[in-house]
């Protein structure tokens, strides 16, 4: 009788093993992202130090070259911008300027001078990585890190000084912060409903947003409040206030960036230049205006901290405490800039549940820690800001764009389509629904996914934080171009494989021209124009550069890109040998 138990048993689990051999095997949970980082050393073998750095000609030139072509390329982007920007609608002091009269005039070549600027800028990127960027095939000649400081600062420098470029959101941003420092909620009604149709400021906002509350968090509020009463709702020195913002953004999270790499052992360069240097971010964060930029600075230095208050360096444990608190909480001020930062919080608490034990105890006495941080810290600032809580149900008003970039909402879309041409009807609103809300699950079980493998040691806690943003992002509802930064910077300081690095290059290089500066739709037959009006001149002076290099040895050596020092030097010897042989 037992051994006819056992049989009926095994037959009744039988159909669950051929159902579990049919499912996809996706191995243990970090397995396959692992595999984006490798351990190299990171520029500690790097044979050019002091003064000698850099040794050849050749590459002293390339890099004198890639600073003056992305700082000329930024030039022509802000003054394309004064032309093509996104400017006010009323209360425009622009239109005091004659040369902006001018340029927005002809949108079009104002448009076609920000494209080839950007061009001149990704050129100027693309240079620089032979000295940023090492391969398993290649060591780089690595730079120090104040020569990125500085190019960051040439490059970044013209664009504080132009109109908002590739969209509108700070128009928003501005009226959302005059809300705030009247002591209104910003997240009871949208900016026409509160300060009214005839506001300056209202007139500004897209029409899409002028009804819809904020979606942002108290200290996107706070600040944009103090803005708002320091300029007394000027636009321009709001949009330059708020731009300043965007670029202290970013060198926060280039500082918290090189510490991040140096944990990994990943070379710092290397990071900064698919970090902070990314044209994308540039033009994005720092002309685009988007307060990303602050929730990434933010995000990336409280990881640093709590990574600091966990690492194996001796220290007291009141300062390891003090860094473990400050940290957590200074994530939580990012999160309550734009509410996904608070993904990091979970990576946080897992590096101290590892600190603590690595046992399911300490990860649940870290989760504890984490939440009660991060509710402590909300209180306090919302409280503090006068906002209050309205920011935790004002989420997904940005869910009525339709995103041709979010995997969710084209499935969604290809499924009403698919119902269409069967005859089924109409059900677009309810498939769009129901994918996105399938995303958001997909996505936070792959969050989860990455925390355990981060709490089993598979993966680095800043790995993990990138590959998880990665998979919530394409399964969000709405993704525009500059969303893939919330992983790519993360990412920066941990994932060193060859193919992720040229990925994401290609990824930057593609989209850095996926949107008109004006940040509107045009007629598509105008927006041919503008791209057929810049390929054409583009190749033209391509060509030009091409026929002027070639009559210029020194110019075309200083060109060709993956051209080692060493192997430059070696050639020659060979050469020599070659011709006294003979």
């Amino acid at each position: 009788m037992a051994s006819n138990r056992s049989r009926s048993a095994a037959r009744s689990i039988h159909p669950l093993r051929a159902l579990k051999s049919q499912l996809p095997h996706v191995g243990q949970a970090g397995s396959r992202s692992a595999q984006l980082h490798e351990d190299r050393p990171s520029g500690s073998s790097f044979p050019y130090q002091g003064s000698s750095w850099p040794v050849g000609t050749a590459h002293q030139l390339r890099l004198r070259i890639a600073m003056i072509l992305g700082t000329v390329g930024s030039l022509m982007i802000a003054v394309g911008g004064w032309g093509a920007g996104a400017w006010p609608v009323v209360e425009n002091l622009g239109w005091k300027i004659g040369m902006v009269v001018f340029l927005n005039r002809m949108l079009h070549s104002s448009t076609v001078l920000v494209f080839f600027g950007i061009a001149m800028l990704v050129i100027a990127w693309i240079l620089l990585a032979r000295f940023c960027v090492e391969t398993s095939k290649r060591a780089a000649e690595l730079i120090p890190l104040r020569v990125l400081w500085r190019t960051f600062g040439l490059w970044v420098l013209p664009l504080i000084f132009t109109a908002p470029l590739f969209t509108q959101d700070i128009y928003s941003y501005l009226a959302q912060g005059s809300i705030s420092a009247r002591g209104w909620d910003p997240y009871s009604a949208g900016p026409v409903d509160l300060l009214g149709a005839q506001d300056p400021l209202a007139r500004s906002v897209p029409l899409m947003w002028s009804h819809s509350p904020s979606p942002y968090g108290p200290i996107a509020m706070g600040y944009s409040a103090v803005i708002s009463w320091i300029t007394q709702d000027q636009i321009l020195w709001a949009v330059l206030l708020h731009r300043t913002v965007a670029v202290l953004g970013l060198a926060l999270a280039s500082w918290a960036l090189v510490r991040l790499a140096k944990r990994c052992r990943v070379a710092p360069q290397t990071a900064m230049w698919l970090g902070i240097l990314n044209p994308l971010a540039i033009l994005h964060l720092v002309g685009g205006i988007h307060n990303e930029a602050l929730m990434l600075g933010l995000m990336l230095a409280g990881l640093e901290l709590v990574l600091r208050g966990v690492d194996e360096l001796p220290r007291p444990a009141l300062s390891r405490w003090i860094l473990i608190l400050a940290g957590l909480s200074v994530i939580t001020c990012a999160g309550l800039i734009k509410v996904t930062a608070f993904l990091a919080l979970g990576f946080a608490g897992v590096a101290i549940a590892l600190w603590l034990g690595a046992s399911i105890i300490d990860l649940l006495k870290a989760a504890v820690l984490s939440a009660l941080v991060a509710v402590s810290v909300s209180v306090l600032l919302s409280l503090l800001t006068g906002v209050g809580f309205g920011w935790v149900l004002s989420q997904g008003g940005a869910a009525e764009i339709v995103s041709w970039m979010s995997v969710s909402t084209v499935t969604g879309l290809a499924s009403a389509l698919l119902g269409m041409l069967l005859g089924l009807g109409d059900h677009q609103a309810v498939a769009l629904s129901v994918f996105r809300a399938l995303g958001i699950v997909v996505g936070l079980a792959w969050v989860t996914r990455m925390l355990w493998a981060t709490f089993k040691g598979r993966i680095h806690p800043t790995g993990g934080l990138g590959v998880a943003m990665f998979c919530l992002v394409i399964f969000f509802p709405v993704v525009h171009p500059w969303y893939l930064l919330w992983a790519i910077f993360p990412l920066a300081a941990w994932a060193n494989r060859d193919f992720f690095i040229w990925l994401v290059s290609g990824y930057s290089v593609a989209f850095s021209f996926f949107i008109l500066p004006k940040g509107l739709s045009l007629p598509p037959g105008t927006v041919f124009y503008i791209y057929a009006m810049f390929v054409g001149i583009f190749a033209a002076v391509a060509l030009l550069a091409w026929i002027i290099s070639r009559a210029n040895p020194e110019l075309t050596a200083a060109l060709k890109t993956g051209q080692s020092w060493e192997g430059t030097q070696l050639r020659a010897l060979k050469r020599r040998k070659s011709n006294a042989v003979r």
